[in-house]
């Protein structure tokens, strides 16, 4: 562990710092949204209990997308995908908070765009420490992070909460849209660029016991498949071979 410490406290950090700043938004939000959308106090609460039913509802197609954008692009670039659409998203909720706040239909749309990014990172945050490690500390690497998440959402909870009941909802935005800020520029400097055969060869790396080596591995950028190109020598030797030969 001191040695996988050592050499993997890079990705560490920002998987715990990513995962941290995330829940610091996801709970945050998702605790004070009837108080965000009823600011005004004006209508039945009924009417709050609807919205955020139908932003929950509205924001599901992001989550189904998730898994497949995994699968068409790199998991750091996804995660930048949802960090910058949060911070876009959010910025505009800041800037125009009052004048937004009275066009339900406009702010309510906005707040679903934020959500649906938010689905994004609230993927990958989990997803990326349950890939980058070594397995024999693969556990450690993503609980370290888990917990950092559930400090970060313990501070979002009460934060957000004490702004609430402070009138600030405007500063509750700016608030998401700085943390977005600091979570982006976190997977930009500390997140690598892999794919599965980046992530299979730094594995083979740390089993050998070349740490050192295994994460300079982890940010190579994306590898090609060893086994794929193993057949396409395999195919155009045997299309090479003269016809006679048998």
């Amino acid at each position: 562990r001191r040695n996988f410490l050592k050499h993997y406290w890079k990705p560490l950090v920002g998987t715990s710092l990513i995962w941290l700043l995330f829940d610091i938004v996801e709970y945050g939000l998702k605790q004070n949204d009837a108080a965000i959308f009823s600011a005004d106090k004006n209508g039945p609460y009924r009417w709050v209990i609807l919205t955020i039913f139908l932003t929950r509802l509205l924001s599901i197609p992001s989550l189904a997308a998730a898994p497949w954008l995994l699968k068409q692009m790199a998991s750091k670039q996804v995660q930048m995908l949802g960090f910058v659409g949060c911070i876009v998203a959010n910025a505009v909720l800041a800037i125009g908070y009052y004048s937004l706040h009275d066009n339900k239909f406009l702010f309510g749309a906005l707040y679903i765009v934020q959500l649906s990014f938010q689905s994004l990172p609230g993927v990958t945050t989990m997803a990326i420490p349950a890939e980058i490690y070594p397995s024999a500390v693969r556990g450690t690497g993503a609980s370290i992070s888990a917990a950092s998440g559930k400090i970060g959402a313990t501070l979002g909870s009460f934060f957000f909460t004490m702004l609430k009941d402070e009138g600030e909802i405007q500063t509750i935005f700016w608030v998401v849209t700085g943390t977005s800020t600091a979570a982006l520029l976190l997977t930009l400097a500390t997140t690598p660029l892999y794919n599965g055969a980046t992530i299979d060869l730094a594995e083979e790396l740390a089993e050998e016991g070349k740490t050192a080596k295994a994460v300079q591995m982890l940010y190579s950028g994306p590898q090609e498949d060893s086994s794929n190109t193993t057949e396409e020598e395999e195919s155009e030797t045997e299309s090479s071979d003269p016809e006679g030969c048998q």
